[in-house]
């Protein structure tokens, strides 16, 4: 597998810090982005399965709305509440 190149374009104040991070680390301004996105890229993956396992667990009412919202925070706990109740009500409606 070959890497790719992609190009972004950043406020030139962050391109001085991701330069300054690079030289202490000495490392490339490449290689800062390169795991900056990846270890981003892998939070959002790891809190998208956490909110998916809180989901059903809420929805098969293992976990309350208060423990719900204190994991995904308030506005996604709302979302998550909201669909799990269309859901249940499509399937009582659908006996």
């Amino acid at each position: 597998m070959s890497d790719e190149t992609i190009t972004v374009r950043i406020e030139p104040k962050w391109k001085k810090k991701i330069e300054k991070l690079a030289a202490e680390k000495r490392e490339t301004k490449s290689d800062v982005i390169r795991e900056a996105l990846v270890e981003y890229t892998q939070r959002e993956e790891e809190r998208k399965e956490i909110e998916r396992v809180v989901a059903k667990k809420f929805a098969s009412e293992k976990i309350s709305f208060e423990e719900l919202t204190r994991i995904v925070g308030y506005d996604k706990a709302r979302k998550i509440a909201f669909y799990v109740q269309v859901a249940k009500r499509s399937f009582e409606e659908g006996l």
